[in-house]
């Protein structure tokens, strides 16, 4: 029994495909060649990584603000703990947590943007950030309700809105990255 579609490619049309090759030339041109590839295969503006590192980085401090809107006192009281415990000044600790959630979100943002650097269409990629924040964030929040202390339980709802916040800034790294 011959296939009569065995030539044939079924378009997906959340993927956009790749025509060009690499083409490699010896073992001196190798990280030339592979790094030509990238870039006429991919089309994009910026790298993934790097449209991800700066949403996240906007998303990161996001989501701290959100909580800290949230629990003012708590989140508050928890900061200046932290900044009496590293000998920090008082006026320093607010803003180095900022940096410090802005750094972790850029963490984040740059492994989730390259995870999903196929995905080229603004919606699908907001859905699939929505869904996965918000499970990991759940999961996160059941472990440290079932084996930790159960701190993040209280504020709960608070953390999952910085979560869809989070989600929802990081998203932008396609409009960020890809041409029009």
């Amino acid at each position: 029994m011959t296939r009569a579609y065995e030539d044939e490619e079924i378009a997906l049309p959340l993927l956009r495909r790749s025509n060009a090759k690499a083409v490699k030339i010896g073992a001196e041109d190798d990280t030339e060649a592979r790094s030509d590839y990238r870039r006429q295969r991919s089309g994009d503006r910026l790298q993934p990584a790097t449209a991800g590192a700066l949403m996240g980085l906007l998303a990161g401090a996001a989501g701290l603000g959100v909580v800290h809107a949230l629990h003012l006192t708590r989140i508050a009281q928890g900061i200046s703990r932290l900044g009496t415990a590293w000998d920090l000044p008082p006026d320093a600790a607010l803003p180095l947590a900022y940096l410090a959630a802005a750094v972790g979100g850029a963490i984040v943002g740059m492994g989730f943007a390259s995870i999903t650097r196929h995905l080229r269409r603004f919606i699908p990629l907001l859905i699939w950030a929505l869904i996965f924040f918000l499970s990991l964030t759940t999961l996160v929040l059941a472990i440290s309700a079932a084996y930790g202390r159960g701190l993040g339980v209280s504020m709960a709802p608070a953390i999952l809105a910085a979560s869809a916040a989070y989600a929802f800034i990081a998203s932008f790294q396609l409009p960020l990255r890809k041409r029009s």
